[in-house]
Formats: C-alpha cells, sequence, structure tokens
C-alpha cells in the first residue's frame, strides 16, 4: 500500500482544481462547494481452506445368524404341535428368547466416513 493517499480539491459547481490548503469561495465561479477525492492503492489477499466429508451407511447381512434365527423362530412354532402343556410354552419360549438375542448379530450397520481437505 502507498504510504499517503493522492488527494485533490476542486470546486463542486464548475470543476476549477484548488489547492488543498484552500479555504473560501471558488476563485472562478464563487460557490462554496468543494469535492475533495481521494484516491487509495491498495493489495488485498484471500486464503481459504475447503474440507469435505462423505458418510455411507448401510446394514451388512451375516447369513449363517440370519439362517439360524429363522430356523429358531420356525422350529419353536412347530415344538409346541410335538410337546404340550407347560413344557412345550417353556421349551418355545427358550428357543424364542435364543432366537431374540442371535437377531441383532444377523445384521449389523455398517458407516464409513471419510473426510479430506
Amino acid at each position: 500500500m502507498s504510504s499517503s493517499p493522492v488527494r485533490s480539491l476542486k470546486c463542486s459547481s464548475c470543476g476549477h482544481v484548488l489547492p488543498l490548503d484552500h479555504s473560501g469561495t471558488c476563485p472562478r465561479c464563487g460557490d462554496v462547494r468543494k469535492t475533495c477525492d481521494i484516491h487509495l492503492d491498495g493489495t488485498l489477499s484471500f486464503k481459504g481452506t475447503l474440507h469435505w466429508q462423505s458418510i455411507r451407511e448401510y446394514y451388512e447381512k451375516h447369513p449363517v445368524q440370519l439362517a439360524v434365527m429363522i430356523v429358531l423362530t420356525i422350529v419353536s412354532s412347530f415344538l409346541g404341535l410335538v410337546l404340550t402343556g407347560w413344557i412345550g410354552v417353556a421349551v418355545g419360549l427358550l428357543i424364542g428368547v435364543i432366537a431374540y438375542l442371535i437377531g441383532p448379530l444377523a445384521s449389523t450397520k455398517v458407516r464409513e466416513v471419510r473426510s479430506g481437505s
């Protein structure tokens, strides 16, 4: 940037250039209005960064655990035909609980996060 700005003073009415320390009316037209122009030179720099993030979510299936869960669910239903009474209810509930515990293992939510700049 320059050390001092470039300035000029002129009459607002006729445009006559006046000295910077001029006071009073314009010597040409007698108007008291003045226009002062100031010109500045400089350099402006910008610097920035860009960050990005990509997120991919999906469910990963585990076929062995899924098959075991399905078989246990079906078997627990048909045990009611074979076993009767409270013993059939207890065995059916036990197999249902086992199938319930294996269920979350049948699929896993996967989240891949990639970032960069």
